[in-house]
Protein backbone atom coordinates (compact mmCIF):
# COMPACT_ATOMS: atom_id res chain seq x y z
CA UNK A 1 0.00 0.00 0.00
CA UNK A 2 1.51 3.54 -0.88
CA UNK A 3 2.00 5.77 2.38
CA UNK A 4 0.85 8.93 1.79
CA UNK A 5 3.19 11.01 3.76
CA UNK A 6 5.82 9.19 1.14
CA UNK A 7 4.16 9.97 -1.85
CA UNK A 8 3.82 13.42 -1.02
CA UNK A 9 7.26 13.80 -0.43
CA UNK A 10 8.19 12.56 -3.99
CA UNK A 11 5.48 14.60 -5.67
CA UNK A 12 7.10 17.45 -4.04
CA UNK A 13 10.18 16.66 -4.73
CA UNK A 14 10.22 15.54 -8.29
CA UNK A 15 7.92 19.23 -8.98
CA UNK A 16 10.74 21.42 -6.98
CA UNK A 17 13.33 19.68 -9.26
CA UNK A 18 11.79 19.25 -13.00
CA UNK A 19 11.85 22.70 -15.02
CA UNK A 20 8.72 24.47 -17.09
CA UNK A 21 10.35 23.03 -20.13
CA UNK A 22 10.83 19.33 -19.07
CA UNK A 23 7.58 19.41 -17.72
CA UNK A 24 5.98 20.48 -20.91
CA UNK A 25 8.17 18.09 -23.44
CA UNK A 26 6.75 14.67 -20.59
CA UNK A 27 3.55 16.30 -21.35
CA UNK A 28 3.45 16.09 -24.56
CA UNK A 29 4.87 12.55 -24.42
CA UNK A 30 2.52 11.32 -22.64
CA UNK A 31 -0.59 12.93 -23.89
CA UNK A 32 -0.22 15.08 -27.11
CA UNK A 33 -3.83 15.17 -27.86
CA UNK A 34 -3.69 18.24 -25.22
CA UNK A 35 -1.11 19.54 -27.87
CA UNK A 36 -2.74 18.52 -30.98
CA UNK A 37 -5.39 21.08 -30.02
CA UNK A 38 -3.84 23.75 -29.23
CA UNK A 39 -2.45 24.03 -32.58
CA UNK A 40 -5.21 23.97 -34.56
CA UNK A 41 -7.69 25.92 -32.58
CA UNK A 42 -5.22 28.69 -30.62
CA UNK A 43 -7.42 31.37 -31.99
CA UNK A 44 -10.83 30.13 -30.36
CA UNK A 45 -8.81 29.91 -27.40
CA UNK A 46 -10.03 32.75 -24.39
CA UNK A 47 -7.55 34.98 -24.02
CA UNK A 48 -6.20 34.43 -20.41
CA UNK A 49 -5.55 31.40 -21.71
CA UNK A 50 -3.39 32.73 -24.63
CA UNK A 51 -1.29 34.78 -22.23
CA UNK A 52 -0.52 31.79 -20.26
CA UNK A 53 0.11 29.73 -23.42
CA UNK A 54 2.20 32.44 -24.62
CA UNK A 55 4.05 33.25 -20.82
CA UNK A 56 5.10 29.17 -21.00
CA UNK A 57 6.45 29.54 -24.47
CA UNK A 58 8.45 32.58 -23.61
CA UNK A 59 9.96 30.57 -20.46
CA UNK A 60 10.86 27.98 -22.87
CA UNK A 61 12.60 29.61 -24.69
CA UNK A 62 14.96 30.96 -22.03
CA UNK A 63 16.22 27.70 -20.48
Amino acid sequence: MVNPKKAAELIRKHFAEITTEQFLENLKRSSPELFEEDNENSENLPTEVKESNNEMAEESAKA
